[in-house]
Formats: C-alpha cells, structure tokens, sequence
C-alpha cells in the first residue's frame, strides 16, 4: 500500500488512519458516501457560501456609513487581523488538531476540505475535546461573528446588522444539515455525525478509537 512506502517520510499518526490511505485500499467500505473522508469541493461551498448573507452587508454598511475613515480602518483591519489569528492559530491549535486531516505530520497545512490552507500551530491528538477547548471554542468563535455588533448599533446600521444575524442563524442550520452531519473531526461541538457511522470510523481506526474510548466514549458494538 502507497501509504505505508510514505511512513518514511514522518507523516506521523496518518500512517494508522485510513483517510490517509489510497482509495483503492478502501475495499468494500462505504464511509466516503456518508462523511468527507475524502475532500469534497461541495463541502467547502456550504460551509462558505452562507456566510455572505452576513458578511457582505456588514462590509458595504460600514464601508458606506459615516464613520471616519480611522474608524473604518480599525474596524477592517482589526477583525480581519483577530479572523487570521483565530482560524490560522487558536482554532487550529485547540480544535482541528483533533481532526484526522490533521495527522500527517509532513504537511504543515491543513488539508480539509473546509479548511484547506490552514496553518498547523499544534500536534494532532486523536481524542475529543478538552473542557477547556471546547469553552475557547465557543469564546472564540463568539467573538469572531459578535465584533461588527457594537460598531453597526453604535453607527446605526440596523439593516447590515440584521443581515448579520439572519446570515449567522442561516449559516449554521446550514452546516448543521449539510456539512457537519459529514464531518470527520467528530471531536468538533457542532459534529452531527451518527453514532453509528462514528462508531465504525473508530472501528477502521484504532488509534483514535483507543484515545476515545480512554475518554469515556461507549461503543455501541462493546
């Protein structure tokens, strides 16, 4: 198999998990159908597209308003700035480093279909989520898509801040339908895969298995 030749190569834990071998050697398995164990370019367009609800209002709102071009600049500049730190560093070092994209140790970027391009500011753990990722997660991701709020109440731009919410709301029944009901990284709080599919994920994998099962995690098939 192709990728045992590459385990000389220090891909690290993606020697052991099968996303990472070639899909010839899938066999009779039939995963790929019900979880992107394969990158998809779909994915990535439900999970983006949705976003512009939001995004592009705000953006044309506080680019329009009367706010003093200073004000305009420190807005823009400083969300996007918290937006690369938050996906390229702090998200990727306490929540996708749990994803199984993340094992290959020869790549120093992320591979997902999601987030493809992605930094790798940590070391892959095969387990779930930590107390205190999953509370940086929410807080993070909070501050991510709360900071236009204050600038668009302070400026008076009710109609981009509606935008905002009803992109935010939109967004995410839409990767909660399309996307995270697909997902491999099941250590994620927004993961909606089956237990069942899950549980015979963990089943071709036994490293993650092992991490999750010394967490607690209950097999339905033990």
């Amino acid at each position: 198999m192709k990728l045992f030749k590459k385990k000389n190569l220090g891909i690290g834990f993606a020697s052991e998990i099968c996303i990472w071998k070639d899909k010839s050697d899938c066999g009779d398995c039939k995963l790929d159908e019900q979880i992107f164990c394969r990158p998809k370019l779909k994915y990535m367009i439900y999970f983006a597209l949705p976003l512009m609800i939001g995004l592009v209002p705000v953006i044309l709102g506080v680019l329009l308003s009367n706010f003093d071009i200073i004000i305009k600049l420190f807005f823009f500049i400083s969300w996007l700035a918290y937006a690369m730190f938050f996906f390229s560093v702090w998200e990727s070092h306490m929540l996708c480093n749990h994803c199984p994209y993340y094992a290959n140790d020869a790549q120093k970027t992320l591979h997902c279909p999601i987030d493809k391009g992605k930094l790798k500011t940590g070391k892959y753990q095969p387990g779930p989520l930590s107390m205190s990722e999953k509370v940086q997660f929410i807080l993070g991701a909070s501050i991510l898509f709360m900071y236009p709020i204050p600038f668009l109440i302070i400026g008076g731009l009710l109609l981009p801040l509606t935008f905002l919410i009803i992109g935010i709301i939109t967004w995410i029944i839409v990767i909660q339908l399309k996307v995270c009901n697909a997902c491999v990284n099941f250590a994620c709080p927004l993961n909606r895969v089956k237990k069942e599919i899950r549980d015979e994920f963990f089943q071709l994998n036994p490293i993650i298995k092992e991490a999750w099962k010394k967490s607690g995690y209950k097999f339905e098939y033990e």
